[in-house]
């Protein structure tokens, strides 16, 4: 995985990471923490250790960001409230290796947009699996007297993730199939206001031309409905219409 961090750029991978954190004994965890072949980790001392880059140099939530890229688990026992929300969220052992697991893949944006949200006082009730596909709403968070459901959609991919087929090409262009996923995120954000009425309802998407223009031309019916849009760049940097976090 190759990333840039105050100006410099580093590349790190999986077994980086074990080779250079497992011979050192964890320290407690305070707050936010990594699993590394069973062992509990704080996400600070775990990405010092694995990128050699020191500690007052990142925040947490650029450590979990990228060791949650890279499919490890993170796990973040107390929320920003002081509540024991015990929210995990997981990378199957497969993604980790699969450099199409990176940014713009779909458990890379979520895992963006909870850092974003954790950055401005939210608390994290739930995460989905994306790496599973698993069932339910992406993203359930809450803040002072708001809660929000978010569906998270990345960019489709040329190739499959499949590594039996990963010498083909697929029939259907990316353009096209993200427009299949919009569909599907707007239908879902839709649901949301039936199952989850006092919930903000919010469309996360990796920011694409493909996807703004989509937005841009569902924009009344979704300000009707009150379903936000938030484009979102692999640093946290969004925009959106009219939600703020």
């Amino acid at each position: 995985m190759q990333f840039v961090l105050n100006g410099v750029a580093h590349h790190l991978d999986l077994n980086t990471v074990i080779e250079r954190v497992r011979p050192v004994p964890p320290e407690p965890v305070r707050a936010h923490g990594v699993r590394i072949l069973g062992v509990m980790y704080p996400v600070k001392q775990a990405f010092e250790l694995a990128s050699t880059v020191p500690r007052v140099d990142f925040t947490s939530h650029t450590a979990m960001r990228h060791l949650r890229a890279l499919g490890f688990e993170i796990v973040s026992p107390v929320s920003p409230s002081g509540e024991n929300t015990a929210v995990v969220t997981r990378a199957a052992s497969v993604a980790a290796t699969d450099a199409g697991r990176q940014w713009p893949w779909e458990g890379s944006v979520q895992a963006v947009f909870i850092d974003l949200l954790r950055t401005h006082g939210w608390s994290i009730l739930a995460a989905a699996d994306t790496a599973t596909k698993a069932a339910g709403v992406d993203v359930l968070a809450h803040k002072s007297g708001r809660q929000l459901g978010a569906e998270v959609k990345g960019w489709p991919s040329a190739g499959y993730a499949d590594r039996r087929r990963a010498a083909e090409i697929k029939r259907t262009r990316p353009s096209t199939q993200a427009g299949h996923w919009f569909s599907q995120a707007l239908f879902k954000a839709i649901m949301l206001l039936d199952t989850q009425p006092d919930h903000e309802s919010l469309m996360v998407l990796s920011d694409y031309p493909r996807y703004r223009d989509l937005a841009e031309r569902t924009r009344t019916g979704r300000r009707t409905a009150n379903i936000h849009v938030i484009l979102l760049a692999p640093d946290g940097g969004h925009t959106s219409e009219r939600w703020a976090p």
